[in-house]
């Protein structure tokens, strides 16, 4: 019989995380989502202006799979001495990527006013805000939406 010398499961971890061509989608936001701040930072500057990005991303994992996803809430791009190039009078822009398994999917984009997420039952939901475009209403108005995580995609629920 042949003993194994015991081998702790982090090393292993860490040891397949660093292999050629594994993706590393725990550690870095989507390369889409990060050109998108940094087009955002460098707009800011041409207006005159100090980004700090530095809140923009977040990484959650939205749908339950065990797999981190990304949150880029443009809103929170912080422009000092200038204006948030991200934002008009509809809201700020919002996006959310999904790792599928190989490539970053992108699962929402939209101007947003707000935005929050909730917990029902086992599902995991996100609540937007938009101007009244979206649901034919003047663009001072309000329209609410809720969106269920799945694990493949984000899914209207009403």
């Amino acid at each position: 019989m042949t003993v194994r010398p015991f081998v702790p499961i982090a090393f292993v971890m860490a040891h397949l995380v660093l292999v050629p061509g594994a993706p590393a989608y725990a550690d870095e936001a989507p390369e889409e989502m990060a050109e998108t701040v940094a087009e955002a930072a460098e707009r800011c500057r041409k207006g005159g202006g100090t980004p700090e990005t530095a809140d923009i991303l977040q990484s959650d994992d939205l749908n339950g799979d065990g797999r981190p996803d990304w949150i880029a809430d443009y809103g929170k791009l912080v422009c000092k001495t200038g204006s948030n190039p991200a934002c008009n009078p509809n809201g700020c822009l919002f996006q959310l990527y999904y790792w599928s398994g190989d490539d970053w999917e992108k699962v929402f984009e939209d101007f947003v006013k707000g935005y929050k997420f909730s917990t029902s039952g086992k599902s995991r939901q996100l609540h937007v805000t938009t101007s009244g475009l979206p649901c034919n209403k003047p663009a001072n108005d309000r329209c609410n939406y809720t969106y269920r995580f799945d694990k493949e995609a984000l899914t209207p629920v009403r």
